[in-house]
């Protein structure tokens, strides 16, 4: 009887919620409105179509669960008070990524968060059974379909920036919608606000014409980091415009206007922070407010972006400042607030610096706009926050290949010129991670991170490296073998946790972590002696640097991340063939061989694989790792070391297989891949857009003639495609009504609250209810309501 009353209390408040919710919304969306959508544009399927089930979620999805449990308990109250309230934060920003997706996402989020508490899972399915004549499969589909997106923030795939859809019919989704909202009803709730989410994102949830296929500048794809009128030249423009105002990007999105009278182009360049502009504001020593006139564009610089969101995040992050360990954690998270607060990439930056400065702390984390991969300008960063428990035991192997860097970068095929001045030594940690805010955190051998990305604090104060070794394990199982003979298959099968442990330390500390850029300074010094440099192999002598102002970020664009991850990666693959690098990792001379013969294995075969990412239509690539990996490839093909055979797979259906001449990796392998790394860095170094990208395109442009045998190639392995695995997070949860967990610090008792980590299955509900007992306030929810509606005219296609 006690249970019956215990559950028939939680369903009351979860009506209650959903009541005071729905009351909420309807308040600010009114009653429900047609979409303003033409049906020309809409093109929603009825039933399912081919187009549908290109771009929907596999039902097969393999979904994880992130384990941190064992790390967390053992943690001081201390500790696990600083876990929870940055775990707030991060969750909190990481919303901002639905803003930053699609302008649809955050109204879709609020559609699923809405649906979802309505009832309890196992009533909504029946709902879906009964009223709506959903199948099994359609049932499948919505749920991973829910988890795709709760995963992502958003619509469109972060890993590879494609869209994707529900497989199951508009129609039976909409019966769904108001079978539940006629519920409500009977139970004298409101339902108005739920069908208006529905009405205002329904076509844009099945939305699959040509622009909204992926993220991109238009007319090619979509991009919140731009207004929806904006495409490539407006962005070449903002970035002209910023260099010659030695203004970075990091945190900023831009919204074209016209002047209504002359025509003239405005762009309005808005920074995310608490504060709202104001009056003659100052951020970083730029005033803001202020319009500057530029090659016949107008310019102004503002703040506010998102000031909803980052004013909690603060919040959290001045709480967790009663639960730092050191002072160095104290001003880092001063500076954070300011960085929010205020919107000064300058603020961030000097957090990022005490960050590096603050040594083997117990607890890792990391918070801001951080990684560039989803703006095509490849400037902005996607928000980001994580924290994670540093494992001690794997940390020390990794310490090991930190305090031997130095003797290991000289194996490097570039001059000792076009390497840093002093290599500063780094953290580089094994993390247990508890969470990971992003949408679509990393996963397999791209779950390390190396940061900050600031070019200038990495070549001047130094770095971390960060591997996330349960991330890894989580994900690793569901990342299948493909395209290998037998022997070569069960051969890496067996040894892949280790070979993935090598290439991500040698990624992550010795690739991003190696080459030096040069500079010239405003007051014409530089960092490089010119006549040292002399002619560098095929690539001849030095002829560019970065000047005043650029940064490789400001130089390269989107062209930077995948050439920076292709350097990182292929000096892995490089430094896998010396045995000293392997003995880091307890590899003997004798396994030496064979562990870079997998290791090589593995790059291939990724290479291969990453084809998936690219797009023949318009031969580009959606995701900077994999074009990088296929360049790769390429490479080992003309060095002769590897082949790739078309065949008939045991399923009747077109197949591919790779195999490598082992005796030919430490010779011409290691040639090929040593001249082929020269060129990359060599370019970095100089900051030669121009020679990078005709360099680059040689190994990944497909459409130039010779390349029909890749194509062939990709049309098989997106035929293979296997999904990439989505991960369950667990969430923190305060478990006491006053502060009753105790310990002595400093000689004092101090007491903070209990606090819990939730743990939810690995499957698609129970990345569902993690999202739903994630973000349980309704003024927050308002809030997301009011920014989404503030912009969606701007960035809605």
């Amino acid at each position: 009887m006690l249970e019956l009353h215990v559950r028939k209390t939680m369903m009351l408040h979860v009506f209650i919620v959903a009541a005071s919710l729905l009351d909420i919304l309807t308040t600010v969306l009114g009653a429900p409105e047609k979409s303003k959508i033409s049906a020309k544009d809409a093109s929603i399927p009825d039933d399912l179509s081919a187009e549908v089930n290109k771009f929907g979620v596999p039902r097969d999805t393999p979904i994880a669960f992130l384990d941190g449990i064992q790390a967390f308990n053992n943690l001081q109250p201390i500790e696990k008070c600083r876990v929870h309230h940055i775990s707030r934060a991060s969750w909190t920003g990481a919303l901002i990524d639905l803003y930053q997706t699609s302008a649809e996402s955050p109204l879709i989020f609020l559609l699923l968060q809405n649906l979802f508490r309505s009832q309890e899972i196992s009533a909504l399915k029946r709902t879906a059974t009964e009223a709506c004549k959903f199948q099994q499969e359609d049932w499948d589909s919505l749920l991973v379909y829910v988890a795709a997106f709760y995963d992502n923030f958003g619509n469109y795939f972060t890993y590879g920036m494609k869209k994707f859809v529900p497989r199951v019919s508009s129609s039976k989704l909409e019966c769904l919608i108001n079978s539940t909202a006629a519920l409500a009803k009977q139970a004298g709730e409101s339902a108005s606000s739920l069908q208006s989410l529905w009405n205002k994102t329904k076509e844009l949830i099945y939305q699959l014409g040509s622009r909204h296929q992926s993220l991109a500048f238009g007319p090619g794809g979509i991009t919140t980091y731009f207004s929806s009128n904006c495409n490539a030249s407006d962005a070449t423009l903002v970035k002209d415009f910023m260099v010659s105002k030695n203004v970075e990007a990091w945190n900023s999105r831009v919204i074209k206007t016209f002047d209504t009278q002359t025509g003239q182009p405005k762009y309005e360049i808005r920074f995310a922070s608490a504060l709202a502009t104001g009056k003659a504001v100052v951020v970083d020593e730029l005033k803001l407010g202020v319009a500057i006139e530029y090659k016949g564009a107008s310019f102004t610089f503002t703040r506010g972006d998102f000031k909803q969101l980052l004013v909690r995040v603060n919040q959290q992050l001045t709480q967790a400042k009663g639960c730092l360990a050191s002072s160095l954690e104290k001003q880092m998270t001063d500076e954070l607030i300011r960085s929010f607060r205020t919107g000064s990439v300058e603020a961030h930056k000097n957090a990022s610096r005490f960050w590096v400065k603050n040594k083997n702390p117990v607890i890792e984390s990391y918070i801001g706009f951080i990684e560039t991969y989803q703006d095509p300008d490849g400037m902005r960063g996607s928000f980001e926050g994580w924290v994670a428990v540093v494992d001690k035991a794997k940390t020390a192997i990794l310490t090991s290949l930190v305090n031997n860097a130095e003797k290991f970068l000289p194996l490097l095929p570039w001059p000792r010129e076009f390497e840093k001045d002093k290599f500063l030594k780094p953290d580089f940690t094994d993390l247990t991670v508890i969470t990971f805010g992003n949408g679509g955190p990393p996963a397999g051998t791209d779950a390390a991170i190396n940061i900050p990305n600031y070019s200038e604090i990495r070549q001047n104060d130094g770095f971390k490296n960060v591997n996330l070794g349960n991330m890894i394990a989580a994900t690793l199982s569901a990342k299948p073998l493909q395209y290998l003979s037998e022997s070569d298959a069960k051969l890496l099968q067996s040894h892949r946790k280790l070979v993935f442990d090598t290439i991500v330390g040698l990624h992550e500390l010795l690739g991003h972590g190696s080459g030096k850029m040069f500079h010239e300074f405003a007051n014409g010094s530089f960092d490089f002696d010119i006549s040292k440099l002399g002619s560098v192999g095929k690539f001849g002598p030095v002829k560019n640097w970065y000047k005043p102002g650029e940064t490789f970020e400001t130089k390269f664009g989107r062209l930077g991340s995948t050439l920076e991850e292709c350097r990182a990666e292929t000096v892995a693959c490089y430094l896998g063939l010396f045995p000293q690098v392997l003995s880091i990792w307890g590899i003997n001379r004798t396994a030496a061989e064979q562990h870079s013969y997998m290791l090589w294995l593995e790059y291939a075969i990724e290479g291969l694989e990453g084809l998936i990412q690219y797009t023949p239509e318009t031969d580009s690539w959606g995701e900077a790792h994999d074009q990088g990996r296929f360049a790769m490839l390429r490479v080992m093909i003309e060095s002769g070391v590897a082949s790739v055979k078309s065949l008939t797979g045991a399923d009747g259906k077109p197949d591919l297989l790779v195999s490598l001449d082992r005796k030919r990796i430490p010779t011409d392998g290691k040639k090929a891949m040593g001249e082929f790394l020269l060129g990359l860095n060599f370019y970095r170094s100089t900051g030669d857009v121009e020679g990078a990208k005709i360099f680059y395109d040689s190994y990944t442009s497909l459409k130039q003639p010779g390349n029909e045998e890749h194509i062939k190639w990709h049309k098989i392995v997106v035929e293979r495609k296997k999904p990439r695995p989505l991960v369950v997070q667990p969430n923190t949860v305060i478990a006491s009504d006053s502060p009753s967990a105790c310990q002595t610090i400093k000689g004092a008792q101090q007491c903070f609250f209990e606090v819990h980590l939730k743990n939810y299955d690995g499957t698609a509900e129970g990345m569902i209810q993690s999202y739903l007992d994630r973000y349980t306030d309704t003024s927050l929810e308002k809030d997301l309501l009011d920014l989404a509606n503030t912009d969606f005219k701007s960035f809605w296609i």
